[in-house]
């Protein structure tokens, strides 16, 4: 077995190892606000929109997963006589889905809208939401309506953080308004906005109408009397728009500057990456694999080097086993000859004199290029121009020479 094999079997198993523990842990509750009518968790819309046939008997509803207000336009009476409504976090449209939703009030219809964002809906009716800003854990707010028949004789009671969101008249514009209901701090929380024929019923706290409230005696029949508003016609659910959008979607943008800064709220991207289980699991897994790419596969792979030795001068090999062969054949002169002619051919090259006629004015001027005292040159071709006259030479005659070219040579080098 290979070590990559090994490699990809810990991996394996793993990786099984992770799948089994999602499988079998047990699935914790997600607390993220979707108001989706296929949702049965905390803060989904299941709830709600089972019970719109008994509000509306006799009605059609419509479940709306593409924009509705696109059909509209002003020849179309397809959404003649017809509700709409949309309950998300944060309301957005374009400039063309606002005009088809001001038109479709406009003509008669009726459009209930709940988040607590109504983005460029709120900047049209000049109103916007803002967030009751001594927010305490454990703490609840109340909300009440103005009707004197849907009044009840004890408010209805939301943890604080369900339902802070408020409207406020921005510039004191001549739209007028019509508050339904209002919280504990008698800041309005629903109301109504008369547009052309028909009206727009705004709320601010949307989590009023999820599975978590609706469950509750004591909180379901606020949803159900503020839905009582809208007239018994066709309704239509719109979940199109409740898709979240990039930046424009991020609550912490339109909280209080109390509120927003509050570490325990935080709306970021990886939040929302970390609290989906297949988001969660994936950046996990995805983590564990650059670690391993990194321990097993990020060094370098290629063959080894092999060593190269350093070339060797055989020359100097050669020149040196020569050498100690002359001198154990004690063939001294035969040696001195060879190094008194690399000697003269060092002086040709090196100082471009010609070596074949040695004289006083030879001597000078070597002596002048050299460096070397001129005394001890005559002394040393002295000692070149006797090899001449001989058949052979002592060993100590050979050293002596041999010392005298040497300090030539250690002369000219330094």
């Amino acid at each position: 077995m290979t070590q990559k094999t090994k490699y990809l079997i810990v991996l394996v198993i793993t990786l099984l190892g992770f799948i089994l523990v999602e499988i079998y842990k047990p699935k914790p509750v997600i607390w993220t606000p979707t108001y989706s009518n296929q949702d049965d968790i905390p803060f989904g819309g299941e709830i709600l929109y089972k019970i719109l046939p008994e509000l509306f008997p006799s009605q059609e509803i419509h479940d709306e997963k593409f924009p509705v207000l696109a059909r509209h336009t002003e020849q179309s009476v397809d959404l003649q006589r017809t509700s709409y409504i949309n309950i998300c976090n944060t309301f957005t449209l374009d400039s063309i889905s606002l005009t088809k939703l001001l038109q479709f009030v406009s003509t008669g219809n009726t459009a209930f809208i709940s988040a607590e964002d109504f983005g460029s809906l709120g900047d049209t009716l000049h109103l916007s939401t803002d967030y009751i800003s001594i927010l305490k854990k454990g703490t609840a707010t109340s909300l009440s309506f103005t009707h004197p028949e849907l009044r009840q004789k004890k408010p209805f009671v939301f943890r604080m953080e369900d339902a802070e969101a408020f409207f406020v008249d921005t510039t004191k514009s001549t739209i007028p308004w019509t508050v339904l209901a209002y919280n504990h701090l008698k800041k309005p929380t629903f109301i109504k906005v008369k547009w052309g024929k028909g009206n727009l019923l705004l709320n601010s706290t949307p989590r009023a109408f999820s599975n978590y409230y609706l469950i509750k005696p004591q909180n379901c029949y606020f949803a159900i009397n503020a839905l009582r508003y809208l007239p018994q016609q066709t309704i239509y659910w719109d979940e199109y728009y409740q898709a979240p959008s990039i930046g424009t979607r991020f609550r912490v943008m339109n909280k209080s500057i109390r509120k927003a800064s509050e570490a325990s709220y935080d709306e970021s991207p990886f939040r929302f990456i970390v609290s989906q289980p297949a988001l969660r699991w994936a950046y996990y897994l995805t983590l564990l694999a650059l670690v391993l790419f990194m321990i097993f596969e990020a060094k370098r792979r290629q063959r080894i080097i092999p060593i190269i030795d350093i070339p060797q001068n055989t020359s100097v090999i050669f020149v040196k086993t020569i050498g100690q062969l002359y001198f154990n054949k004690k063939e001294h002169l035969t040696i001195a000859q060879k190094k008194v002619a690399h000697f003269l051919h060092f002086i040709r090259d090196k100082f471009y004199l010609n070596t074949y006629q040695i004289d006083d004015d030879f001597l000078a001027e070597l002596s002048h290029k050299s460096g070397l005292e001129l005394s001890k040159l005559q002394a040393l071709f002295h000692t070149i121009q006797h090899l001449n006259t001989v058949n052979s030479i002592s060993e100590k005659e050979l050293i002596e020479l041999n010392k005298a070219i040497e300090e030539f040579y250690q002369t000219v080098k330094a």
